[in-house]
């Protein structure tokens, strides 16, 4: 009866304990999961902020002249080849989406009837401010776009090199060789 009692139990111990290791720390992470469940359901809900991409939700919302140019701009901007401007560039471009777009189409979608009347009595239009806060970003993302500089002087040098290397040999002229 030994004979058999202890191969049994020695295989018992080698192939039961990693089932009964896994199946302790499946119960601990169950236990961990239930604990953080329930803090998060007993901790206040957190206010809704302003996201970083909002600024599409935020130009959906506002009067169509308005709406094309913001989605157009947001699609510039998504475009722009940030990997190949410069850094300086390539701040004002992703300040523009991130800080500048969003900033302006909050500060007009939360114009209350009485700071519009104000803006009128003043002279100034909200869509018209509007429009002009975002042709300065415009204006600005392009430049930045335009301010490629390096590619720029790659192409230009490249131009300088080909002229010297193939412009046509004048008679007396030596000939250069290069390798």
């Amino acid at each position: 009866m030994e004979d058999i009692i202890v191969p049994l139990g020695f295989f018992a111990i080698i192939f039961g304990f990693p089932l009964v290791r896994r199946e302790m720390a499946h119960r601990h992470r169950m236990e961990r999961l239930r604990e953080e469940r329930a803090l998060q359901a007993a901790q206040p809900a957190p206010e809704v902020s302003a996201s970083l991409d909002d600024a599409p939700a935020l130009a959906l919302r506002l009067p169509e002249p308005h709406r094309l140019y913001a989605l157009a701009l947001l699609c510039r901007i998504q475009d722009a080849p940030l990997e190949r401007l410069d850094a300086r560039s390539r701040y004002l471009v992703t300040q523009a989406r991130q800080q500048d777009l969003p900033a302006t189409l909050r500060g007009y979608l939360n114009l209350t009837p009485a700071a519009r009347q104000r803006l009128s009595a003043q002279g100034q239009l909200p869509e018209d401010l509007l429009r002009e806060q975002l042709e300065l970003i415009s204006r600005g993302v392009e430049q930045a776009i335009g301010r490629d500089a390096a590619a720029a002087d790659a192409v230009l040098s490249q131009s300088h090199y080909l002229r010297e290397k193939f412009q046509p040999i004048e008679l007396g002229e030596a000939v250069r060789l290069e390798r």
